[in-house]
């Protein structure tokens, strides 16, 4: 077997940085969430007609997709979470494995 050969798997903790990187993006919209939303209250009482009326729609219908986009990446974030679990737990069970295996062997 070459030493050059390329390790498989994942790096240490890289599932981990990749949930907070999705952590650090879902408070990033949020944070710009509501300043959107302090600015466009600031405007309502003073915006009125049909104009008005369809931006203000407007303004709900994006706020419900970034809804959808933000519960998104809570999910996406738990799934790195668990699967970094279940990749660590199964790691370790193989070896476990193999260290069983290699004892019979005599090695």
């Amino acid at each position: 077997m070459s030493n050059n050969a390329p390790e498989m798997g994942q790096g240490e903790k890289t599932l981990s940085k990749a949930a907070g990187m999705v952590v650090d993006a879902k408070k990033d919209f949020d944070g710009f969430s509501r300043k959107l939303d302090g600015q466009i209250a600031g405007l309502q009482g003073k915006w009125a007609g049909a104009g008005g009326s369809a931006f203000f729609q407007l303004h709900q219908a994006w706020t419900e997709k970034q809804n959808v986009i933000t519960n998104a990446l809570n999910e996406f974030e738990a799934s790195l979470q668990s699967t970094e679990k279940d990749n660590m737990s199964t790691d370790e069970a193989q070896s476990a494995n193999y260290n069983r295996t290699a004892g019979r062997l005599g090695g």
